[in-house]
């Protein structure tokens, strides 16, 4: 039986990628692209769910730039495997972006999703999607041991071709949802839990 199983489930494997590659594809938008965004970071360090809002600003695969200006303004940008953060009346910081696991996600992921490149992506991360065309969900797992150590995996929820939410979650159990473009304009509370925040991104929908 398994050996008849076998080939049936290689079958239904590959429609599965094509499906999520052709999603991806969907997704691509030209360079230079800018998206606002609204994000939501949970912690055991954190009394309180910490929420910034801003823009994303997407210029290439290996350039990307988050703008805070709400409730306070900063720069971060993302140039290859260097970062500089500017925040207003403080001394501007750099570093090496593998200091930094989340931006490395988030410059990994999202990037290449705007690029709409699969098959990049997928030199970075096992693919897997869930739901339709009116409700899908990628989940992002890095392929990388060292990287698995501080990224657990990244969700990326959506409809039709517009990605609404995109989660990182540490290997710690954190995790930071950014709500992207019109999911962003309503606000936030100020004591909103995770489960509410997957409700409103739309996830487990058309699963």
């Amino acid at each position: 039986m398994l050996a008849l199983l076998t080939p049936l489930l290689a079958w239904s494997a590959g429609l599965d990628e094509q499906a999520a590659d052709a999603l991806i594809e969907r997704l691509a938008k030209p360079a230079p692209a800018t998206i606002s965004f609204t994000e939501v970071r949970f912690s055991k360090l954190l009394r309180a769910p910490l929420i910034v809002s801003g823009d994303l600003g997407y210029s290439g695969p290996e350039s990307l730039d988050r703008r805070v200006t709400t409730p306070y303004r900063e720069h971060t940008s993302i140039r290859g495997e260097s970062v500089k953060v500017e925040r207003e009346g403080e001394k501007t910081r750099s570093f090496a972006l593998k200091h930094a696991p989340e931006l490395r996600g988030l410059l990994s992921g999202f990037s290449t999703m705007l690029s709409g490149d699969a098959a990049a992506l997928r030199k970075t991360f096992a693919v897997e999607m869930n739901g339709n065309d009116d409700a899908w969900t990628l989940k992002l797992t890095p392929t990388d041991t060292k990287a698995r150590r501080r990224l657990d995996h990244i969700e990326v929820n959506g409809r039709h071709s517009e990605p609404r939410c995109f989660t990182m979650t540490t290997a710690d159990g954190a995790s930071s949802v950014l709500l992207l473009g019109a999911s962003s304009a309503d606000p936030v509370a100020t004591d909103v839990t995770l489960v509410a925040l997957q409700r409103r991104c739309g996830a487990g929908l058309g699963s």
